[in-house]
């Protein structure tokens, strides 16, 4: 078997040495078949592309080492197009023609809600990319969300608003989107403790253009800082927009605006000061974390194994997009399910995502229960800033 805090480590190993394998295995062969609904065209292309990635790496990794307990891992993908209804029809094709034993959406929380009835109603695992806790008691008994939530992840930006900056008066401009509408409840309630004052709130659709109303009202109000909140690209042309409106207020803003396409379309607008600040992940900050962190060598070798494969580092979304095949993996290893004998098989798989104790991934160290699908039981993201093209670490968690 696989050492189960090895995955990671011995695909590093493996890979090194040897090239890519194919996500199947040999014709007729049995393999876990897993199912993958990722944006591959669509607003959300940027996020679901490095996901699908991720994913993809993990696989090979596995399989170039022998698969898990000698059984290849097959990734079926699907593209959900930005679309929630082609994410639920892909969603059931991988349960009742593909056969999958579990099944993953990796690009965003809007569309990977709607897996949730039916991974409970075809009970078959289903694992979403959702960054909102407001889902986390209505997953159900079949529905997993081992990502993260803004209960979590919010008092790193405000704390860093509040401690670091001196801010105590805040605009939130935010997605209408079921992430959107988690940051808005989130923020409202974490704030106050962090000695932040919600002033102003705005919201924008995924695909707007023109932000400037909602930065006009918020440019009028006296907000001292701007929390954006989204997962498209709306939410990073905000910053151009605001930039451009001569708005100088300190912005922050969730992992999303810190994928590669983003930053790249609206570096200067990033770097003009206050330079912007986002939330990211350790795994694309590691050459500036402490030498005492306990990530840093994880962080470090699949970055290097990144590089070595596709001549760039990997972004958050490749480390939520590989996070998630690691959650998968790790299950299966310790369920041992029979992939001819199906229903049965995922009931086991289900109980082992429900048994799943101290994972330490890309996005935090996570145990699970019957009663709690979620899990995070440490957080891992970190802020970062942007300086001459390059990434700066801001702050870690303590």
């Amino acid at each position: 078997m696989l050492r189960r805090t090895g995955i990671l480590l011995l695909v590093v190993a493996v890979l090194a040495v040897g090239g890519l394998a194919s996500c199947a295995g040999p014709a007729g062969e049995a393999s876990y078949k897993v199912g993958v609904i990722a944006s591959q065209t669509g607003p959300y292309s940027g996020l679901g592309l490095p996901a699908l990635e991720g994913m993809e790496l993990i696989a090979d990794g596995i399989n170039e080492n022998g698969g898990i307990d000698g059984i290849p891992l097959e990734l079926i993908v699907y593209d959900d197009k930005g679309s929630s209804t082609e994410t639920a029809l892909a969603a059931k094709r991988l349960i009742e023609v593909d056969g999958v034993l579990a099944f993953a959406c990796s690009t965003a929380t809007g569309l990977s809600h709607s897996l949730v009835p039916v991974a409970n109603d075809l009970r078959t695992p289903g694992i979403i990319m959702s960054g909102t806790g407001l889902i986390n008691d209505q997953l159900g008994e079949w529905c997993f969300k081992p990502i993260a939530s803004e209960d979590d992840y919010i008092p790193l930006p405000l704390g860093y608003l509040a401690d670091d900056q001196g801010v105590s008066k805040l605009a939130g401009l935010l997605e209408n989107s079921g992430y959107g509408e988690g940051g808005e409840f989130y923020l409202a309630k974490v704030a106050p403790d962090c000695g932040i004052a919600i002033v102003e709130t705005q919201h924008f659709d995924p695909a707007a253009s023109d932000l400037t109303p909602q930065l006009t009202n918020i440019k009028n109000s006296d907000a001292e800082a701007i929390f954006i909140w989204g997962s498209g690209p709306a939410g990073a042309l905000a910053v151009k927009q605001a930039r451009e409106m001569g708005i100088s207020l300190h912005i922050v803003t969730t992992p999303a605006q810190a994928s590669p396409s983003y930053v790249e379309s609206f570096q200067e607008y990033y770097e003009m000061a206050p330079s912007l600040v986002c939330l990211d992940s350790k795994l694309s900050m590691w050459r500036q974390l402490a030498d005492d962190d306990p990530d840093k060598a994880m962080c470090r070798e699949f970055d290097e194994l990144y590089i070595e494969i596709y001549g760039h580092s990997p972004s958050m979304w490749n480390a939520i997009g590989a996070q998630i095949i690691q959650f998968i993996a790790d299950g299966l290893e310790r369920a041992e399910p029979d992939p001819t004998k199906l229903e049965e098989a995922r009931g086991k798989v289900r109980d082992a995502f429900e048994s799943t104790t101290g994972l330490s991934l890309f996005m935090g160290t996570y145990t699970l229960s019957p009663t709690d699908h979620y899990g995070r039981v440490v957080p891992k993201e970190v802020l970062v800033t942007f300086k001459d093209g390059e990434k700066v670490l801001v702050k870690t968690f303590s």
